[in-house]
């Protein structure tokens, strides 16, 4: 199963604000201006939340480490009929894929 864009945005963003906060945290201690870590903490999340949906979206198309689909390997050498289909929705529901 690959995840949906949406998903990978909403990981993104509540990772990057928690980093975020732990960033900003850091250079207020070491600095004591507050403006400092407020413009290192929205520049820093801003691009490695660019960085990580990115990442996520390269490693949703690497097959490597995932289990197969039991259907990925079947040979389909013609136009799938209604019945197909039905047949075909009728066994994915049953390995619990719908």
């Amino acid at each position: 199963m690959t995840e949906r864009r949406m998903r990978t945005i909403l990981k993104a963003v509540t990772w990057r604000a928690t980093a975020t906060l732990i960033t900003a945290g850091l250079v207020y201690a070491f600095t004591g201006r507050l403006s400092l870590a407020a413009q290192v903490g929205i520049l820093e999340m801003l691009l490695k939340i660019l960085a990580y949906y990115l990442h996520e979206r390269v490693w949703g198309r690497v097959s490597w480490g995932r289990p197969k689909h039991p259907l990925e390997d079947l040979p389909v050498t013609r136009e799938l009929t209604p019945e197909d289909r039905a047949i075909l929705e009728q066994h994915l529901r049953e390995l619990g894929y719908l």
